[in-house]
């Protein structure tokens, strides 16, 4: 790709990002964050702990989401996790709250498709209940998706806690870089899966895998550089001292404000990018051409 087109092409993704108004959307992606969380997270962690303990799970969780937002607000996390169980007291109170908890896990998806149909260009059709179902399930399967990749997460931070004692024995100076390196490695291929499954299923409107997947990389990319802005931020500003008791939940809000807004550049730069391969492809029309 030239360097002219690739200029052309930031230039168009960073016009279209500001035309979507991507600091309002973010903040209702955040919104419905806060109430989907609780719900999402309680079905991932089913999902997982039917492979593995249920403790260690959700202490996975919280140490991922500790490194991502901080201490405190992933304690805030893991007590939303413990507090939300589905009432089992009968069969009719246990499918109204399971219908409940499957409802409050795919809003933040069934939102996030919203926006990201606007970004890809599709014209919303009347919404009609069989669509709004299917819209559902396709957000339920976003769900699964996450606690899919979780499971993948937890086999290989396995494996690399047993390669880290291996290497420990016999290089023990540089273990610990070696491990922040695969590490760093499996976050990049897990977020740019995750970022990549949402931009080619979650639309009304279908991309190639590939374009799929470099808007992803580009995404994550973008995030992981995100998060390390963000946490300095978050740690000299402290944004959410104001709050006082509830400045776990307005850091939570504001770090998936802040991520929302890196995610909706990356679909921005996905959409265009998918533009430009399908341009290039047309064969341009020549003089004979128009003669004939």
């Amino acid at each position: 790709m030239k360097i002219k087109t690739s200029i052309k092409i930031l230039k168009d993704t960073f016009s279209r990002w500001l035309d979507l108004d991507p600091f309002a959307q973010s903040a209702i992606i955040a919104y419905y964050t806060l109430f989907s969380l609780p719900s999402l997270l309680l079905i991932v962690i089913w999902v997982t702990s039917i492979f593995f303990g249920r403790e260690a799970v959700q202490g996975h969780i919280t140490q991922e989401f500790s490194s991502l937002v901080g201490y405190e607000p992933a304690k805030a996390i893991e007590g939303m996790i413990s507090s939300a169980s589905i009432n089992s007291n009968s069969a009719v109170n246990m499918i109204i709250s399971g219908g409940t908890l499957i409802f409050g896990a795919t809003g933040v998806f069934f939102q996030l498709q919203k926006t990201l149909n606007t970004i890809f260009e599709v014209k919303e059709d009347n919404s009609t209940f069989k669509k709004m179902v299917i819209d559902r399930l396709i957000s339920f399967g976003m769900v699964m998706a996450i606690g899919f990749l979780l499971i993948i997460s937890l086999i290989v931070s396995a494996g690399i806690s047993v390669f880290n004692n291996y290497v420990k024995n016999y290089y023990p100076e540089i273990a610990s870089l070696i491990v922040s390196g695969l590490n760093f490695l499996v976050s990049l291929v897990v977020i740019t899966i995750l970022f990549g499954a949402i931009y080619r299923f979650l639309p009304h409107k279908r991309i190639r895998w590939k374009t799929a997947l470099i808007g992803a990389s580009i995404t994550t990319l973008l995030f992981l550089l995100g998060k390390t802005v963000i946490g300095v931020y978050f740690g000299q500003a402290a944004p959410a001292s104001v709050y006082g008791g509830a400045s776990s939940v307005v850091l939570i809000l504001l770090w998936v404000y802040y991520t929302g807004l890196i995610f909706f550049m990356g679909a921005e730069f996905t959409m265009v990018y998918s533009e430009y391969r399908i341009n290039k492809k047309k064969p341009e029309t020549s003089i004979d051409d128009v003669q004939a």
